[in-house]
C-alpha cells in the first residue's frame, strides 16, 4: 500500500500496480503485473497507455483469488498507438481485478503501459 496527499492534505491510503511495459501476442494474455486485490477497497481504476501497434485490452472481475470464476467487466476495446484507454468503477463488485491484452492486428504488436489503483 501506498499514501498519497489528497488536495486538502490529508493523506491516503492507495493500492497502486505498476507493471513494467510490456508486448502484446496475437492471444489473449494476461498483463503480468497488472492483478489487484481489491477487497479492502471501495474502487478500482485502471489506465493503459499504448505505443507501437493497437492493442485490445479486457479488465476482468472474480471473486476467486486464482481467476476461476473471472468474468469481463469491460469487454475488448482497442486502444490506439500513442493513445489512452481506461476502466473505474465507483463500487467495485468484485474483490480481484487483472487486465488482459492482445494485438489487435495479427503479427503486429503494441506495447502496453498499465497503471492501476484501488482507493476508498
Amino acid at each position: 500500500m501506498t499514501q498519497v496527499a489528497t488536495p486538502d492534505g490529508r493523506l491516503a491510503e492507495i493500492l497502486a500496480v505498476a507493471p513494467a511495459a510490456q508486448d502484446s501476442v496475437d492471444a489473449l494474455t494476461v498483463l503480468a503485473g497488472s492483478a489487484m486485490d481489491a477487497r479492502p477497497w471501495k474502487s478500482v481504476c485502471y489506465t493503459i497507455h499504448v505505443t507501437g501497434n493497437t492493442v485490445a485490452w479486457t479488465v476482468f472481475g472474480a471473486n476467486a483469488s486464482d481467476y476461476s470464476d473471472e468474468v469481463v467487466v469491460q469487454a475488448e476495446a482497442p486502444v490506439a498507438a500513442n493513445a489512452n484507454g481506461a476502466y473505474a468503477v465507483a463500487q467495485a463488485p468484485y474483490g480481484f481485478y487483472r487486465v488482459k491484452i492482445r494485438s489487435n492486428a495479427a503479427g503486429l504488436p503494441g506495447t502496453a503501459l498499465l497503471r492501476g489503483i484501488c482507493k476508498n
